[in-house]
């Protein structure tokens, strides 16, 4: 058996492109997530009912996005604010209105 070793008769030439040239699309936040998940969710339950898979998922996507965004709202909060959330019967986290 004899074997024949041949090179490819042309090399393909790939072209770096730059940085800057690259379409880089930036990410929804999550706010604009939360609201096409329930306008996608709402269509769902309207045209099956809401005894489907389809829409139970939808739903459950509608909640993980829900507590998500609750999460992410909570870190922005100061910690004095984190603590009273957590503690609403601390006494400094008490109202006193005027």
């Amino acid at each position: 058996m004899v074997y024949i070793a041949t090179a490819p008769t042309s090399t393909p030439q790939t072209t770096a492109t730059p940085v800057a040239e690259v379409n880089i699309q930036a990410r929804p936040s999550l706010q604009t997530r939360l609201e096409a998940a329930l306008e996608h969710a709402r269509r769902l339950t309207t045209m099956y009912g809401s005894d489907t898979i389809d829409v139970a998922i939808a739903w459950e996507t509608v909640g993980e996005l829900q507590k998500a965004d609750q999460a992410q709202r909570q870190t922005h909060l100061s910690a004095f604010a984190r603590y009273c959330a957590a503690n609403p019967d601390a006494p400094e986290a008490r109202i006193y209105c005027d």
